[in-house]
């Protein structure tokens, strides 16, 4: 049927305002995306771009970012050795050298150091620690020395008398005698509050125990010397303040540094909650105290299911990975969430944070009760036992997650003030930087997969010559960053002007990280 030609008419009319309203519309989204690059973009947009590096003191005296280091107590039983080759410990060394770890936590078992077929002996296993504590000596890093727990006699906690003489005694030849004045606090009992330690979750028992040792301690020369406690595991939650409360009202003064440890589920971290919780437990923490994260690593559960699934197939198809393994650690992105997790620790107050752990070949798994097992708890930087040990000279690779956390111990050196980065409303981005002796580090993270276009701008540092680093997390479990010969990190820009009074125009993409910093 032929159509009326007022009919086509009203037809074309209807078409031409149809596509007038689609140009219009169109015209505004190019003009809306393109605001965000010139001077006709909002106020409210153009604050939400802004990194403030602000004045706003945070906290003092940092004490450090580092790792818990210790262990390598099966070596002999492994290898046949004493300890370590001095090519390994030397490669240790350097590494360790690069990172510049302010702070470490070294613990051990008197089984494992001065008790040998139960008799006192100050020499019998401790080979591996004096090398640990030659070592933390000369760089002058502050340690954080202590025991795992006492013993059970039968279902019977058995605090021990005897065991505080005999590891006290072994304290004092560590500071007084073998000169280990690095030794700072003691750890006395690891994670108190679980049904796994020693204290059984009693928080009676830990107290005795802390009584008991600070008076054995009195026995020596050891006033210089305090607590670090209560080193409970908090994992994701703020429902054990009460151990903190209670080791203030009973242990006061003695206390040199509190402490928690952390195993967050990854979305705690990204969504921010992660620093959340931390907060609780600092506002609980005497004012004129520190806290630190005795422990820090990634647990995943239902929650991240994924992450699980893969975790869990991939400690099955490793002979030497035993059950309590984070096999993320061969991944980037654990970078990311890491650097992520310590500057949120650092926004929240808390003065450094050892991260779990240095290196497997510390620590064995013995989930199936064979302590002399080869199956490791694979956590750390490296594997330095790789080709001795598992046959695979490789697993000694320094691993994606060392470089952004080697330059968060590196460059934010005990002593640092930290000062706050006011934050725009951009999911997954943290910031915080640090002073220390008229020289400046400024870290920033963005754990969300988006690409943000931001200014860092500052009403406390007009401008800044420093060094960029820069990492990036690819998905294939790869990333991009600058590295030399030994697999350190590198600036991926030297000395470049940073003018934060008119603005610093930065792409912080998604799953990086960023620091800048003018200390050497």
């Amino acid at each position: 049927m032929r159509i009326p030609s007022v009919a086509i008419k009203i037809s074309k009319l209807k078409q031409m305002k149809t596509g007038l309203i689609i140009t219009v519309m169109l015209s505004l989204l190019l003009s809306s995306v393109a605001c965000d690059k010139d001077d006709s973009t909002p106020d409210i947009i153009k604050q939400n771009r802004v990194l403030n590096i602000t004045n706003k003191l945070i906290s003092s005296e940092f004490v450090g970012n580092g790792a818990q280091w210790g262990g390598y107590d099966l070596v002999p039983t492994w290898l046949g050795t004493e300890t370590l080759s001095e090519a390994d410990w030397n490669k240790l060394f350097q590494r360790i050298d690069f990172m510049r770890p302010p702070f470490l936590r070294i613990m051990t078992s008197s089984g494992w150091a001065y008790m040998n077929d139960g008799q006192y002996n100050e020499s019998a296993k401790t080979t591996s620690l004096f090398k640990m504590l030659d070592y933390a000596q000369s760089r002058n890093i502050e340690i954080t020395y202590g025991e795992w727990g006492h013993s059970y006699t039968g279902n019977r906690i058995d605090v021990g008398t005897e065991w505080i003489a005999n590891s006290v005694r072994f304290l004092n030849h560590l500071i007084n005698e073998k000169g280990y004045t690095c030794i700072k606090t003691v750890n006395i009992i690891n994670e108190p509050n679980g049904n796994w330690s020693t204290a059984n979750g009693d928080y009676n028992v830990y107290k005795k125990v802390q009584e008991l040792y600070l008076a054995e301690m009195a026995k020596y020369a050891l006033a210089n010397v305090k607590l670090m406690g209560p080193d409970i595991a908090i994992f994701n939650a703020a429902n054990q303040v009460e151990w903190l409360t209670k080791t203030t009202a009973d242990l006061g003064d003695n206390m040199g540094l509190y402490d928690v440890h952390v195993y967050p589920k990854q979305q705690l971290v990204r969504n921010g909650e992660f620093g959340e919780m931390l907060q609780v437990y600092r506002k609980v923490t005497p004012a004129d105290k520190r806290i630190v994260l005795g422990e820090i690593g990634f647990k995943y559960t239902e929650v991240d299911a994924e992450l699980q699934k893969e975790n869990k197939e991939a400690i099955a198809n490793d002979p030497y990975a035993g059950d309590d393994s984070n096999m993320m650690v061969y991944k980037a992105f654990y970078g990311i969430d890491m650097a992520d997790a310590l500057i949120q620790a650092m926004r929240e107050g808390y003065s450094g944070a050892l991260i779990w752990d240095m290196d497997d070949a510390m620590y064995n798994s013995p989930d199936d009760g064979n302590y002399q097992t080869e199956k490791l708890k694979r956590w750390g930087f490296w594997n330095i036992l790789g080709e001795e040990l598992c046959g695979d000279a490789s697993d000694e690779e320094i691993r994606p997650f060392f470089y952004p956390v080697s330059l968060l111990c590196r460059y934010f050196p005990a002593g640092s003030d930290i000062y706050n980065i006011e934050l725009p409303d951009k999911k997954g981005v943290r910031a915080v930087w640090a002073e220390k002796d008229g020289k400046y580090t400024i870290a920033l993270v963005n754990s969300h997969v988006t690409d943000y276009e931001l200014v860092l701008k500052s009403e406390s540092i007009s401008n800044l010559t420093a060094n960029k680093y820069s990492y990036k997390s690819n998905t294939d479990g790869s990333f991009i960053g600058a590295q030399d010969e030994n697999g350190f990190a590198t600036p991926s820009e030297k000395n470049i002007d940073l003018d934060f009074e008119n603005g610093v125009d930065i792409t912080l993409e998604g799953q990086s990280f960023i620091l800048y910093t003018n200390m050497n």
